[in-house]
């Protein structure tokens, strides 16, 4: 478990090295919007948000899908190769309890045309794209590594939370 901001950012940075290493071979024609860290219980949520209360431009939190997800602005950006990532998006434990610990994907969406359009023009370059719907949204996962993946996104986070959580 994460201790404090510093291994954090450590483990991110490593993560997001890993992203750029994918970006390198597929180049997708697209903007690196944040980074998930999906946490394993209550307390990891409750300890990694308590970090990033006194140390972030911001810090939002909302329900989604029956849990605690939080997006926070860091104070510095992480560079990545589709941009500086300046969001993290928080998970708490799914309801059912078979969420493990660990940052899960950088999301990112299309400089231009559609999220579909961009699965299509990574899947001709070879990358395995898997469609996931969800009842909150639609996206597109290329795992990356292990467990974690890249994910395409129609347009940003913070859009989408100012368009359907702010009316």
């Amino acid at each position: 478990m994460i201790q404090s901001l510093d291994q954090f950012f450590q483990q991110a940075r490593e993560s997001v090295a890993t992203f750029d290493a994918w970006v390198a071979t597929f180049v997708p024609d697209a903007i690196a919007d944040h980074l998930c860290y999906k946490c394993s219980s209550r307390d990891e949520f409750d300890g990694l948000r308590a970090l990033f209360e006194t140390d972030s431009t911001y810090l939002y939190q909302s329900i989604i899908s029956n849990r605690r997800i939080a997006i926070i602005k860091f104070l510095a950006p992480i560079p990545s190769a589709l941009g500086d990532i300046w969001f993290l998006e928080l998970s708490d434990q799914k309801p059912d309890g078979s969420q493990e610990s660990g940052f899960d994907h950088v999301e990112m969406y299309p400089t231009g045309g559609t999220m579909d359009a961009l699965a299509i023009e990574l899947e001709a370059k070879g990358a395995v794209v898997e469609k996931v719907v969800r009842p909150h949204h639609t996206t597109y996962d290329i795992v990356v590594q292990g467990t974690f993946k890249a994910r395409i996104e129609p347009d940003a986070l913070v859009e989408k939370i100012k368009r359907e959580e702010f009316v």
